[in-house]
């Protein structure tokens, strides 16, 4: 995410979030007993036509059905502005009333049925978000789009669903022969083409891509990761993998091995560089032209999307969405640039301008007078806004706690065991978390109280902690000069200050 702030969600997207992934159902009664499986069949005729045709059943549940409200420049009606034909029935072949919901919908329609019933959709998805500005929305990387001979989707574009009724699903697609196809999901045995879907949230929040395109499947651990790659960018395959090997590998190692998952990076060429991460997926564009030269960028976007598998998109998540943004981003990308210099993609003068870079843009969201100063916590509720002060506040204190942590324990820990311990604690047990639980695994692995540090830089407003101070711990020398920042190697350290650099900067993980 280079331009950082294209993948700021809209505003309030953590309300939206909690409405959609809460547990509970309401007046409506026990679910237990509903069949809370769906099916979709998608036929697609041609490429020129750009539309797929869609049949799905599901139970209803709450009279509704919808689409993600989420993920789209606020189109009125969301994703379905793009949905054409849309007829609802029972499974006896019963027409169904239906009504779309206008205020506020994001293309949610009533069903005139009883909860529990089981429907069946016929509709048609024409693929022409190219039309819309999606800036606000994530950028062109986060639509629908088509590239030499092939789709690429995303899913929540694609799937409707009643509400909270979904557990699993299996997802048919109908193609040309000639045609590849990749998903993010295993394929069902003995039926072609048919995936299996463990869960709503991966259902529509995925990349997929069908059509000409290049396909390639690279093992790390227990992770299948499948490139799919515009064929215009094929010279280019090997540099995608072996970029994929580095950063995986490194990310393996400090979480303790990747997970037995099936992971889809969709690379196709644009006119800019950019990245977006979804359930186990991301989408990522690239400028075909000098990429080789560009690797310092697009690399640390790659990196970036990578890590949003643990913080941010798939194992770690927010129970507030926007109270954690600062973690979710601003640690993701410290990992990003740290990994990127790590394995030689990033030279240290590239690097130590990185993270100037990353204090100016806390300096300068400090002091946007006349604007009041807001807190860490307080900057996701208008991440578009506050873009500049997530990424670049959020990746300073990561590193900050990263060099007190290894000061503290004599560089025995650091910041990946706060990152592991979150894992193990809520992405391994499926529970979300909040700001102090950051706190709790910040002083659990140090053996101190960061309760102060919190205080005074999460949740509060006014002030910036000494970066200079701290990142002389770890023999870094930092100058300042208003919103300019320089960071060199003190040539003379400590024994101490050198023991700290290698740990964080090259000691294996």
């Amino acid at each position: 995410m280079q331009t950082l702030h294209k993948h700021a969600p809209f505003l309030l997207i953590s309300i939206i979030l909690a409405a959609t992934f809460a547990i509970a159902y309401g007046a409506s009664g026990s679910t237990d007993e509903m069949d809370k499986t769906a099916h979709y069949s998608v036929r697609f005729d041609a490429l020129d036509t750009r539309i797929a045709h869609v049949q799905a059943e599901m139970t209803l549940q709450r009279g509704t059905i919808k689409m993600l409200a989420w993920g789209h420049p606020w189109l009125p009606e969301g994703w379905a502005t793009f949905v054409e034909n849309l007829v609802v029935t029972d499974l006896e072949g019963n027409p169904l009333n239906i009504s779309p919901i206008t205020e506020d919908g994001w293309g949610s329609w009533t069903v005139d049925a009883e909860d529990g019933t089981r429907l069946s959709l016929s509709y048609d998805v024409r693929f022409n978000h190219d039309q819309y500005d999606w800036f606000a929305a994530g950028g062109q990387d986060s639509r629908p789009s088509y590239s030499n001979g092939g789709l690429y989707l995303v899913s929540r574009a694609l799937f409707f669903y009643s509400p909270y009724a979904i557990d699993d699903a299996s997802v048919e697609f109908l193609i040309p022969e000639d045609w590849e196809i990749s998903t993010p999901w295993p394929l069902i045995d003995d039926q072609p083409n048919t995936y299996f879907v463990e869960s709503w949230s991966s259902l529509v929040s995925n990349m997929i891509v069908v059509g000409n395109h290049l396909r390639q499947v690279v093992n790390v651990d227990n992770m299948d990761v499948i490139l799919a790659v515009d064929p215009s960018l094929e010279q280019h395959l090997g540099d995608f993998e072996d970029t994929l090997r580095l950063q995986l590998g490194s990310y393996s190692q400090m979480f303790g091995g990747a997970p037995s998952v099936i992971y889809l990076i969709a690379i196709r060429e644009a006119d800019e560089i950019e990245g977006e991460s979804f359930h186990n997926s991301f989408s990522q564009i690239v400028i075909g032209d000098r990429l080789n030269q560009r690797r310092l960028i697009w690399a640390n976007v790659f990196g970036h999307e990578l890590f949003h598998f643990w913080n941010g998109a798939n194992t770690l998540i927010g129970i507030e969405k926007s109270r954690v943004e600062w973690f979710g981003e601003g640690f993701t990308e410290y990992y990003a640039s740290l990994t990127s210099f790590r394995t030689g993609i990033l030279s240290e003068d590239i690097y130590h301008n990185k993270l100037a870079r990353y204090f100016a843009r806390y300096h300068i969201s400090k002091h946007r007078w006349p604007a009041e100063p807001i807190s860490l916590v307080e900057a996701g509720n208008d991440k578009p806004t506050n873009w500049l002060y997530l990424y670049g506040g959020g990746a300073t204190i990561a590193l900050i706690l990263d060099v007190e942590i290894r000061d503290l324990t004599n560089t025995e820990c650091g910041l990946n065991d706060v990152m592991h311990l979150m894992v193990r604690r809520f992405g391994d047990t499926n529970t979300r978390f909040d700001v102090d639980d950051v706190l709790d695994a910040v002083n659990q692995v140090s053996g101190s109280d960061f309760s102060d540090f919190f205080d005074r830089y999460i949740y509060g407003a006014e002030e910036m902690p000494d970066i200079a101070a701290t990142l002389s711990k770890a023999g870094l020398v930092v100058d300042q000069y208003g919103d300019e920042f320089y960071v060199r190697r003190n040539p003379n350290p400590t024994v101490e200050q050198e023991a700290i650099y290698n740990a964080i900067f090259v000691r294996e993980w």
